[in-house]
């Protein structure tokens, strides 16, 4: 039976967190549009995703970690590391 309420993924139900998150929810978490991080994926301007098979996500601890580092060119990140 549908309520017409929004279900979260089984794992968010349980209190997991995901490790990986696609480029849709990684560029909503950093607040801009799907282009514009596809786009600086691009001119690697974010960290490296990870690519299993067909998919390409992004290791939501680097995220935070990047951004906390205050967003640094993939380059620098990956020096840092």
């Amino acid at each position: 039976m549908d309520d017409g309420q929004m279900r979260l993924p089984e794992s968010q139900e349980q209190g997991f967190s995901p490790l990986l998150v696609g480029a849709k929810r990684a560029a909503a978490m950093c607040g801009k549009s799907l282009r514009t991080w596809r786009t600086w994926d691009a001119l690697g301007l974010i960290p490296r995703p990870v690519r299993i098979k067909r998919s390409t996500l992004w290791r939501l601890d680097e995220l935070k970690a990047w951004a906390a580092a205050g967003c640094p060119r993939r380059p620098e990140w990956e020096a840092r590391q």
